[in-house]
């Protein structure tokens, strides 16, 4: 729905900052529905920033973020409350399942890729153009955090959301397994 809103912008001659706060805005309301849909499990108003996020995790209710700040896409939103929240893993469902060497919508010799390092997600999104509304699978912001951060992250097709318990157990899944580089500390 973001991308709707951010292409009639644009034809409005919206600028890039305008058409990120419109997103950002979208993706409050999806996440005010998504607390509808979580209830009493859910801290009920979305939280903003991620030190407010962290803050209701302590107290034992489910954050739910939508946008934050003009230039980061809602990927970037989760890759760093996982940093803030020194998360040991970060799940990501897309429209496709999993990674791939190229658009597979766009490419039919993109290849999936079963598990690859976080300097390699890093290394294949960086090319991508940071602008409102971008289509990748996970945006370059989010991928060197991601990086920085060392989280083991798991890029999923939306079909695996039903298993999602099974998969956190240890179950085989069918997407991409993103493995931080070698851990020298988290500030290293």
């Amino acid at each position: 729905m973001a991308r709707v809103y951010i292409d009639t912008a644009r034809k409005f001659k919206a600028t890039d900052v305008d058409c990120d706060t419109l997103g950002i805005d979208v993706t409050r309301l999806n996440a005010r529905l998504l607390i509808l849909a979580l209830g009493d499990i859910a801290e009920q108003n979305p939280a903003t920033t991620f030190e407010a996020a962290v803050r209701v995790m302590l107290r034992g209710k489910i954050p739910v973020m939508g946008g934050t700040v003009p230039g980061h896409t809602t990927d970037a939103v989760a890759a760093g409350l996982a940093d803030a929240s020194r998360s040991d893993l970060l799940v990501f469902f897309t429209n496709v399942d999993g990674v791939y060497t190229a658009d597979p919508k766009l490419d039919p010799r993109a290849k999936k890729i079963e598990t690859m390092t976080s300097r390699q997600l890093l290394e294949l999104v960086a090319s991508v153009e940071m602008k409102p509304g971008i289509t990748t699978i996970v945006d370059p912001i989010s991928a060197k955090i991601i990086d920085r951060s060392r989280i083991k992250t798991l890029v999923l097709g939306k079909h695996e959301i039903p298993g999602l318990q099974k998969i956190l157990e240890g179950a085989e899944h069918s997407g991409t397994t993103v493995v931080p580089r070698e851990k020298l500390g988290r500030g290293s």
